[in-house]
């Protein structure tokens, strides 16, 4: 399956400009209030830039990333990380362990957490104070305790993600600013066995909320 991920060096993604105007309050969107365009795409992300899941799209020249965490942070253990086990049965499936888990780049998810827009000559303001889920794509299925076990945080934890953006809007035009959760993705091997001792050539990835992608464009 085809994933899209970029690197925190990334150059290239918009700048802000400078402040101007009077600023317009951000009116936010919450819960299952995504926003969607009529072909089912968000808002603002070019097709091309999507990943084959729909999940995950690569910021292009409108987008803004801001992180609220360190790159590779590894937060708290899962409190449901797995105890000792004893060898399973004859005839059952194995037991999958994820070792080698490590940071490998970013993402934004296609979900609308935030947005505001407005007609310009103006300055849209957008405050974002959330909390987003952690997910995980995997191909193999392997317990998302054993997950959390291997990347050494919690996949099925929400965690917060804090930010604000300024975005002029020339006059005569309108603008619209829409906020999207900034993941750290990690990558992990499934190994079978009891203890874990034989790989199976498959992998994991799990999604970690440290930031906010925020989209801004005119019109």
């Amino acid at each position: 399956m085809k994933r899209v991920h970029f690197s925190p060096h990334r150059r290239g993604i918009a700048t802000v400009l400078a402040m101007a105007g009077v600023a317009v309050a951000l009116t936010a969107t919450t819960g299952a209030g995504v926003s969607y365009a009529d072909d089912g795409k968000p808002l603002g992300v070019p097709e091309s830039s999507l990943s084959a899941d729909g999940k995950f799209f690569t910021p292009g020249p409108n987008t803004l990333v801001k992180r609220n965490s360190s790159a590779a942070e590894s937060g708290e253990l899962s409190t449901e990380a797995p105890s000792s086990i004893s060898p399973a049965p004859a005839g059952t499936t194995d037991f999958y362990w994820i070792k080698n888990a490590h940071w490998i780049s970013q993402s934004c998810g296609t979900d609308v957490i935030q947005e505001t827009s407005g007609g310009g000559k103006t300055t849209l303001v957008l405050t974002v104070d959330k909390t987003v889920s952690a997910t995980v794509t995997k191909e193999i299925n392997v317990d998302l305790k054993y997950v959390s076990a291997g990347m050494g945080w919690s996949v099925t934890s929400t965690y917060g993600v804090k930010n604000e953006t300024r975005f002029e809007v020339p006059d005569g035009k309108f603008g619209t600013v829409q906020a999207f959760p900034l993941y750290d993705v990690f990558e992990g091997e499934a190994w079978s066995g009891a203890g874990g001792e034989f790989p199976t050539g498959k992998r994991v990835w799990a999604y970690k909320p440290v930031g906010v992608c925020f989209n801004q464009w005119v019109q």
